[in-house]
């Protein structure tokens, strides 16, 4: 019985989290021009063009496939803008970043509704997203029992897809 309600209201607790941080996201995506300044840093148009990119982006994706579909749009930002700016979202925690073992960063946008981790592929980097629902009591369980407040968790599994389980054995 004690179990269901301290249960009831950890989740009662991180819906509001969610609620919260939603709206937030949501002001932020309505006026980009208002995510910028309210960090002290000018607008500008490349910035808007990222932000607007990865309103509609909902795959994992790194600088230089960010910095293509840009250019097949006939859109011209530079790379050094794109670095730049994906590590400001990455601080502001719009989007999250991950390293799958090939020598670049991939990111994805973050959705707080969405408590997944990563499969990856260590022989072609694909990248499959799983369900983990129960992260967030977990991480409310781990964090009371070791009196540590914590962050963002980040699940990476790492091991080989079926398309290159198939090559490898033939």
């Amino acid at each position: 019985m004690r179990c269901h309600t301290l249960q009831r209201l950890i989740l009662k607790n991180i819906i509001e989290i969610e609620i919260q941080i939603l709206l937030k996201m949501q002001s932020i995506a309505n006026s980009s021009k208002g995510l910028f300044s309210s960090m002290g840093l000018k607008n500008t148009r490349g910035r808007d063009i990222i932000l607007h990119e990865l309103e509609t982006r909902k795959d994992h994706f790194n600088a230089e496939k960010l910095y293509a579909s840009l250019l097949r749009k006939g859109t011209r930002v530079s790379r050094p803008t794109i670095y730049r700016t994906l590590k400001l979202l990455e601080r502001f925690r719009l989007i999250e970043r991950f390293d799958i073992k090939k020598n670049c960063f991939y990111y994805e946008p973050v959705d707080p509704k969405k408590y997944h981790g990563h499969l990856i592929c260590e022989q072609c980097g694909k990248i499959v997203d799983f369900p983990c629902e129960k992260i967030e009591i977990l991480k409310s369980e781990v964090a009371k029992e070791k009196d540590f407040k914590l962050g963002n968790i980040s699940i990476q599994v790492f091991g080989v897809c079926k398309s290159c389980q198939k090559v490898s054995t033939n």
